[in-house]
This record gives structure tokens, C-alpha cells and sequence, in this order.
């Protein structure tokens, strides 16, 4: 398989090694100093992986649906224009998969909350938080996986009705669910969800020991999208794995 990698970091260096490791070749590479765009030489290309920065992640995408090439994106900061990117691939027959993680063990600690939330809104006395922390050159806060374990938990907790990123000064809104984010050294990535109750305290947390885990699953989604459509997300690769 031939790829073409859009960003060029510490992350798209990760997805190289992965993806030469298993077999394929790199044939094009785009970053700040080489920008991807619509018209941009992919050397022909089967799929582009994308982990480039929020400030590009619409242009790229339009641009992914125009030319007809499928592309896996790591890259946040766009889902609240999904509505947008969903008439670009619809009026393309394009193919875009998305996703805040490519972890396989987010993706089982997403699973396992949704199969807790249903029990655990039947329990209000039990509060939930969600805390996260990454290394000091982490663009986004709060990360994109902390911001989808949220949906996760406020599309299955009646009491909580809406994210809350900000620190708080005084009293938090309680149909508020506080998302907490941390700056530190050279962290991976670790995403702890809190269930907070008055005789115990429960909590699930994701340690990543390297970037070779992500990368690997969007090596993996990369080699499953070619000749599929839609948007599509990580899930719909992993049932269908």
C-alpha cells in the first residue's frame, strides 16, 4: 500500500515506522514547510494519513473528497463542523475515517462505559469527571479522546448535560460534567474517567507507554478504508475487523 502522510510530527513519524514495518511504502510526505493540498502530487497515493494541526484539518478534508483519495484522520478540532465534511463526502462518493484515538484500549475503554452507563444513571449519587494528561506540545485541550469520553458518558448519564472544560472558581454547575486536562514533561497520553459516589470511588483509566499504539491502529484503518465510502469512524473499522 502506498501512503501519503499529511503532518509530518512526532505522531506522523510514528505511523511511518508502523506502516514500514508493516510492508507498506511512504511515497509522499506533507507538512508546514510543504503544504498538502487539492492539487498537491500524492505520487500516487492509496490513502493519506492525516495527523497535521486543527487549522488545516477542513481545507484538507474538502480536498481529500474532491481528488478521490481516502484518508484517515487523527487530526481534532473540526467535529463541529461534521455536518459540512458529511455533504463534502456525500457529493464526492468520498471515503474519510475519523477518529480522536486510534488506540484499540480507548477504543475498549469507550466500549466499557457505554455498556456502564445505563446501570450507572439508575445511581445519582454517583458524580463523574473525566481527567486527562499529555506532554507540553499537545495543541489541543482538552484532548479530542477526553472530549469523546464525554459524549460517551453524557449520551448516558440523564444528569449530565453538557461538558465543562474550564477550571472552575466557585460552585460547578451539577448537571455539568468537568473535563481536566494537564501539561507534563513528555506524557503519552492518560485519560482517567471518575465515578465519584459517598462510600467509594471508582475510576478507569488509559496509560499509553508510546505513540506506537496509534499508530499502529491508524496503519490499520488506513489498510481497511480503500474502497469503502462515507464517514466513517474508528468503530466502524473495529466491527468489521
Amino acid at each position: 500500500m502506498k501512503i501519503a502522510l499529511v503532518g509530518t510530527g512526532r505522531m506522523g513519524q510514528a505511523v511511518e515506522a508502523v506502516a514500514r514495518e508493516r510492508g507498506h511504502a511512504v511515497v509522499a510526505r506533507f507538512d508546514s514547510g510543504h503544504p498538502f493540498s487539492e492539487d498537491a502530487d500524492v505520487h500516487g497515493a492509496d490513502v493519506a494519513v492525516d495527523f497535521s494541526t486543527p487549522a488545516t484539518a477542513l481545507a484538507h478534508l474538502e480536498a481529500y473528497c474532491r481528488r478521490g483519495l481516502p484518508a484517515v484522520v487523527g487530526t481534532t478540532g473540526w467535529y463541529d463542523d461534521r455536518d459540512r465534511v458529511q455533504r463534502w463526502v456525500d457529493e464526492h462518493d468520498g471515503a474519510l475515517l475519523y477518529a480522536a484515538n486510534f488506540s484499540i484500549g480507548v477504543a475498549l475503554l469507550a466500549r466499557a462505559l457505554r455498556a456502564l452507563t445505563p446501570l450507572l444513571d439508575r445511581f445519582d449519587d454517583y458524580d463523574a469527571a473525566i481527567h486527562e494528561t499529555h506532554h507540553t506540545g499537545k495543541v489541543d485541550s482538552p484532548s479530542g479522546t477526553a472530549l469523546m469520553l464525554a459524549d460517551v458518558l453524557l449520551g448516558g448519564l440523564a444528569r449530565k448535560t453538557h461538558a465543562e472544560p474550564e477550571t472552575q472558581h466557585g460552585r460547578i454547575d451539577p448537571a455539568a460534567l468537568h473535563v481536566t486536562s494537564t501539561r507534563l514533561g513528555s506524557v503519552f497520553g492518560q485519560h482517567t474517567v471518575l465515578l465519584d459516589g459517598p462510600f467509594d470511588e471508582i475510576a478507569l483509566t488509559h496509560r499509553a507507554r508510546n505513540r506506537q499504539g496509534f499508530a499502529s491502529g491508524a496503519v490499520r484503518a488506513a489498510e481497511w478504508l480503500p474502497g469503502r465510502h462515507g464517514l466513517l469512524t474508528f468503530d466502524d473499522f473495529l466491527a468489521d475487523a
